[in-house]
């Protein structure tokens, strides 16, 4: 075993250098993991960047960081068990909830691990948690992390591709918005507004829990992610640059408009205003996609006066996570399809431009780091 770990640390916006780490010694509960495998989405890019990620961006005391928190990996060291490892050795195979919550404050007892106020830091989530606070080893971009005790882990078997496991995470986002909070089930109408890999987790969340009708939207430049979205089984893909979106998506209801929309674009205010005008009266509009502005056109009357429901949506529970897995188990879902790149974590920083779509002729929709130090690969299976 390694007597130390190398991490990939970012020191400020748009900084990030390699520092080594000593191994904790482990307590009970806890466990060291060799990390296989790391997704990255639009947190990452926006804690890069410095814009937050979750973070206020201007708290200087976020830095310095080991960022990542869709860790899939290897149970390398086990400190003493407790009940909640039963069952848990040296060698499997686990994902982490990226939510580490002390499971006694108001958010964690409403079953709100995300909104936890009770621990050392916040956000308390891995990829977020600085390395000054013991042992430091708190993100994915790296050789190793640290399994604190409350912790939950989630075991895949052996024969599942660990850059397969790594979906899990934005699987389990699917699940969370279009499911649980959402409310989506059998014969739903459901339209997703956007089409990154979120959006489109949401689409096969949506089609696995029954739904009647399920469209999503894009971009021009985003065909091979409409594509994919109706090979997941979405009914409709509208190219919105190109295509009369409102109307055309309200006639597939037979004019009654939506029960569901989710929005997972990240920026734009227009996908508010079109979800809002495609929903029927008393449907949900699920906020998903950050906006980093406030919107200026809201319009709140036909929000009050068609008794729209809104919701923001944020992160996965317990429940999304472990549905997420045994999903992803199943493989009843073409849902590693969506992985389209995998680099080493020394080229991380491409990485992000890559899914950003800001690299000439790279198509990317799930994009996973390794802790290789290796040359940039596309998955081309």
């Amino acid at each position: 075993m390694a007597s130390s770990a190398t991490a990939l640390v970012q020191t400020g916006p748009m900084a990030v250098e390699f520092q080594e780490f000593p191994l904790p010694s482990l307590e009970p509960g806890a466990a060291l993991l060799r990390i296989e495998a790391n997704g990255i989405c639009a947190s990452d890019i926006d804690a890069y960047e410095g814009h937050g990620g979750g973070m206020d961006p201007s708290d200087e005391k976020q830095y310095p960081r080991i960022n990542g928190h869709e860790i899939v990996g290897v149970i390398e060291e086990l400190g003493p068990l407790t009940p909640d490892r039963a069952g848990l050795k040296v060698g499997d195979r686990v994902a982490v909830n990226p939510w580490l919550a002390c499971g006694s404050c108001p958010p964690c007892r409403r079953s709100e691990p995300q909104f936890c106020v009770g621990m050392e830091f916040r956000p308390s989530c891995y990829g977020f948690i600085p390395t000054y606070i013991s042992s430091g080893l708190w993100g994915g971009y790296s050789t190793h992390a640290y399994i604190h005790p409350r912790t939950i882990l989630y075991p895949f078997p052996e024969e599942i591709d660990p850059l397969d496991a790594a979906l899990w995470n934005p699987l389990a986002n699917g699940i969370q918005w279009a499911v649980r909070d959402g409310g989506v089930g059998l014969g739903s109408r459901v339209a997703v507004l956007g089409s990154g890999q979120r959006g489109l987790a949401c689409v096969a969340a949506a089609k696995a829990a029954g739904a009647g009708l399920i469209v999503t939207t894009g971009l021009s430049r985003d065909r091979h992610k409409l594509d994919m979205a109706l090979r997941l089984g979405a009914d409709a893909a509208f190219d919105v640059e190109t295509s009369d979106f409102v109307p055309e998506a309200r006639a597939l209801t037979g004019g009654e408009g939506f029960d569901v929309v989710i929005d997972t674009s990240p920026g734009a205010e227009q996908p508010v205003i079109d979800g809002l005008n495609i929903l029927r009266s008393g449907g949900t509009f699920a906020s998903a996609g950050i906006k980093h502005h406030d919107l200026e056109r809201f319009p709140i009357d036909l929000v009050t006066t068609r008794g729209i429901r809104m919701i923001g949506v944020l992160g996965a529970s317990h429940e999304a996570l472990a549905m997420a897995a045994d999903l992803i188990i199943s493989k009843a879902l073409p849902i590693g399809e969506l992985r389209t790149h995998v680099f080493g974590f020394d080229q991380f920083a491409h990485a992000l431009d890559v899914l950003k779509g800001k690299v000439p002729g790279e198509k990317s929709i799930n994009v996973v780091v390794t802790p290789t130090f290796t040359e940039a690969t596309s998955d081309t299976r």
